[in-house]
């Protein structure tokens, strides 16, 4: 296995961005951050992979994750916490996030987004991607963070259960703020 991640069933949930739509393919975590914001990274980032029908673009909404002693995991990272605890060595576990519309539309109205073109921040690193990343944190507490990097530890892809690529150079990107 080169990645943690957890499969959508094709046609669970469709995106639309930029006048184009996207199929739920597959999430997956990072410890920490892959973005910074003011040059400030954050505990770890979600990624929601979606896919276009021919699988030449794809479109990645990150949400970052700030982990705390005092913090309550909300809610919805409850399946997502869940799921990923299933992943083992042999193959991907499929699952559904039936909230998932609902936790993108709250988050974009919490926190505003920013949106780039970009590449994948795993190998191949294709630039092939429309990236929308919201700003405003999710919380979660440090023993339910520590749960996923102690399960990205168990892999031989992490350093010690941290799987972030440093931030890339914008190279003339313009990065629009909604």
């Amino acid at each position: 296995m080169d990645w943690m991640h957890v499969l959508i069933p094709s046609g669970d949930c469709e995106a639309t961005a930029n006048g184009k739509t996207y199929a739920l393919a597959q999430f997956h975590v990072h410890t920490g951050s892959e973005h910074k914001v003011k040059g400030k990274a954050q505990d770890g980032e979600i990624h929601f992979v979606h896919k276009n029908t021919d699988g030449t673009a794809l479109l990645v909404v990150g949400l970052f994750l700030k982990a705390s002693e005092s913090a309550t995991t909300d809610p919805w990272l409850v399946n997502f916490l869940e799921a990923l605890d299933m992943v083992g060595d042999d193959s991907p576990v499929p699952t559904t996030l039936d909230s998932y519309s609902t936790l993108i539309s709250q988050q974009m109205t919490k926190g505003h987004a920013f949106n780039y073109p970009g590449s994948l921040t795993t190998p191949p690193c294709s630039e092939i991607v429309d990236w929308w990343v919201v700003q405003k944190p999710v919380s979660i507490s440090s023993a339910d963070y520590e749960r996923i990097v102690s399960n990205l530890a168990e892999l031989d892809i992490t350093d010690h259960g941290k799987n972030a690529r440093p931030v890339q150079p914008l190279n003339g990107r313009t990065i629009t703020v909604y």
